[in-house]
């Protein structure tokens, strides 16, 4: 009897290590890896994340689990499900804060967000066992996770899905200095780089990033042609340093400012990763909207260096991204060092600092001036429309000249709370923009057009001669900026009517801007002046949206300010010879210096031609507004009488300014 209950004992004992040991297993995962601060995007996001391990032999599933980064709230954010980790398996959680619109299928988003200043996480099973993590101050970009000492540690390369690196480090080696200033040199020059004592210097000639195994400086470095030089510090027991990047153009003088933008070659070359090639699959590489990271330096008409960072970019356009000449947008980011690129880089502009920038390689079309976009936007000032500023600069990308861009400023919520006076974060994060009729899903830029499609529903089954009606589209739309925008695109003709976006803030109104003007100037045809001034307010439309336009143009008094607004844009900045013509001028000589030499690089385009297109686009600047006046009147039947009204001061004018030759 006493054996048969010593062996139960036993076999209870035996039982409940099992059952631990169970428990144990289920409860064993570990935070393995994170990244608090990061800059490396993926579909379009650069979600902060973490990285849980399942060391076990066994798959584990999460239902019923939850991850948090407050110790008060352990409940934070629940694991779906049918949330499971793999044997010995990996799984990242993206801490992107906002619910996420579209998430990607069995990718996981938690509603919470990691902060670089430092944080803590806790992951806490179903029976509320947690495995908790604090960690310091990140740095940007850099992943820090379990190494082989079983501590936690910085980590050189963030291996997000995968083992982690073997070294950690709880240090970082000081970028080094590359003494020898970036610019222009007219003969081959020696490049000095120093670091602190006990940091060895690795670096590149060929853009890629330098790593441990680089070519270690130890004398100056002989520059004899056009060269980037990049350099990081490194030590054992460091961890690898940001890099230093620095241009030297040898007999490579530029007649303007230029921009040197550079990264790993297989970023922007290679089939598989390279943005700037169709690659091998069915989607080519330069319409995946890869977002990479990259450095770049801005050169004033001096030479002299005034800008040096490090940022991000992607290829931008539509039908352009398959020339072999492409634009880029390009992105401060606070992950590489800075949000903003802080530069004055417009004398137009007040600003002197921006959080992206455009690189416009500007239209190749058979009629290309390789200025008109930019010219017209500068022609619409002081009409109270946002437009992107602009100037002519030459580019060079990994080392090569890639040509003329135009720099221009990215037409985002940044630039647009520039543009208002809006300083509020929270105010700019709640930036609606949308293009096209804008009642689409795809009409949405960001944010939402649920407020649009029901102000454009109210424009068609109300008549707005009612007061009350009438002051219900007042109140949510700047109709002062429709009322422009129209004008001013009939004007120039800009037949593209359908590329049209306007925004919103939070409390505000929805207001038109310029957006892309590149088909303006090109004829004297109609177009898009019917396609602005529809007659019926219910009827469909493909490209701009009318509704609220006719339905104001059907009130009189609404009428008959934009005919008086149509006399007064023409006054106001469409007088050939005082307003247009040395803006065109102004870009055209500009544009005489650098084209020489980008025509020898590409084909599409010779200076004989650019000439001729250039000429062109000015003359139908000159012509078009008295012929808009005609096509006004036409389309909202304008007798004879009133357009004397409205339009005698201005054809007079018109006359004057808008004839072959300059008044005295």
């Amino acid at each position: 009897m006493k054996q048969k209950r010593l062996l139960q004992i036993l076999l209870c004992a035996v039982l409940c290590l099992l059952s631990l040991s169970c428990a144990q297993a289920e409860n064993a995962l570990v935070i393995n890896e994170l990244v608090a601060s990061n800059a490396v995007f993926t579909d379009g996001q650069s979600y902060d994340w973490v990285e849980i391990h399942n060391p076990t032999d066994k798959q584990i599933s999460l239902k019923g689990w939850h991850l948090s980064n407050d110790p008060y709230q352990l409940q934070k954010w629940p694991f779906p499900d049918t949330a499971k980790i793999a044997k010995n398996g990996y799984l990242i959680v993206y801490c992107a804060g906002d619910t996420v619109e579209d998430p990607k299928k069995n990718t996981l988003y938690a509603s919470f967000k990691l902060s670089a200043d430092g944080d803590e996480l806790y992951l806490t099973s179903p029976d509320g066992e947690t495995v908790s993590l604090q960690f310091g101050p990140q740095f940007g970009n850099v992943s820090y996770g379990l190494a082989e000492d079983g501590a936690y540690h910085f980590l050189e390369t963030s291996t997000p899905g995968k083992k982690n690196d073997k070294t950690g480090y709880d240090a970082r080696a000081e970028e080094p200095v590359i003494e020898t200033a970036a610019g222009f040199y007219d003969d081959t020059i020696l490049v000095t780089i120093t670091a602190p004592e006990g940091v060895e210097i690795r670096y590149t000639t060929d853009c890629n990033t330098p790593s441990r195994e680089s070519k270690l400086y130890t004398e100056p470095i002989e520059v004899s042609k056009t060269t980037v030089i990049r350099a990081r510090g490194f030590a054992e027991d460091l961890l690898g340093s940001t890099t230093a990047g620095s241009t030297f153009f040898i007999k490579d003088e530029s007649p303007c400012e230029v921009v040197s933008f550079y990264t790993d070659d297989a970023l922007l070359f290679s089939n598989k990763s390279g943005m700037m090639v169709k690659g091998s699959g069915n989607t080519a590489n330069y319409n995946k909207n890869w977002e990479y990271i990259f450095q770049i330096e801005y050169f004033d008409k001096d030479g002299a260096r005034q800008l040096a960072q490090m940022c991000t970019g992607r290829i931008a356009g539509h039908s352009s991204r398959n020339l072999r000449q492409k634009s880029f947008s390009i992105y401060a980011r606070s992950a590489l060092g800075n949000d903003t690129f802080d530069f004055a880089f417009f004398d137009n502009r007040e600003y002197e600092s921006y959080s992206a920038l455009q690189l416009r390689m500007t239209n190749s079309d058979y009629k290309s001036c390789r200025l008109r976009d930019a010219v017209l936007m500068e022609v619409s000032d002081g009409l109270g429309l946002y437009y992107q500023a602009g100037k002519p600069i030459v580019v060079y990308i990994n080392g090569e000249y890639y040509g003329h861009y135009n720099l221009r400023e990215k037409s985002n919520k940044d630039s647009l709370a520039q543009w208002e006076g809006i300083t509020d974060k929270d105010v700019i994060a709640g930036c609606d923009i949308i293009e096209g009729v804008g009642t689409t899903e795809t009409s949405v830029i960001r944010g939402s057009n649920e407020d649009w499609v029901a102000l454009m529903d109210f424009c068609k089954k109300n008549d707005l001669n009612d007061p009350e009606n009438l002051q219900y589209v007042l109140d949510r739309l700047d109709v002062d900026s429709m009322f422009n925008y129209v004008i001013f695109s009939s004007i120039i003709g800009n037949y593209d009517s359908g590329n049209v976006r306007y925004y919103r803030f939070p409390g505000g109104k929805w207001t038109f801007m310029l957006h892309d003007v590149e088909a303006g100037c090109m004829n004297d045809k109609e177009a898009p002046v019917s396609t602005f001034l529809r007659s019926s307010k219910t009827a469909s439309s493909t490209k701009f949206p009318h509704w609220a336009l006719t339905a104001l143009l059907q009130v009189p008094e609404y009428k008959d300010m934009f005919l008086r607004r149509v006399a007064e844009i023409i006054e106001s900045n469409f007088l050939y010879h005082k307003d247009v013509k040395p803006i065109y001028e102004k870009w055209h000589d500009a544009l005489a210096e650098i084209l020489p030499r980008h025509c020898k690089k590409y084909n599409h385009i010779n200076l004989k031609d650019w000439e001729t297109n250039v000429n062109a686009s000015m003359y139908y600047a000159r012509i078009r507004p008295k012929k808009v006046i005609n096509y006004i009147c036409t389309s909202l039947k304008v007798n004879k009488t009133d357009k004397e009204m409205y339009f005698g001061e201005v054809l007079e004018l018109l006359e004057i300014y808008n004839g072959k030759t300059a008044p005295q």
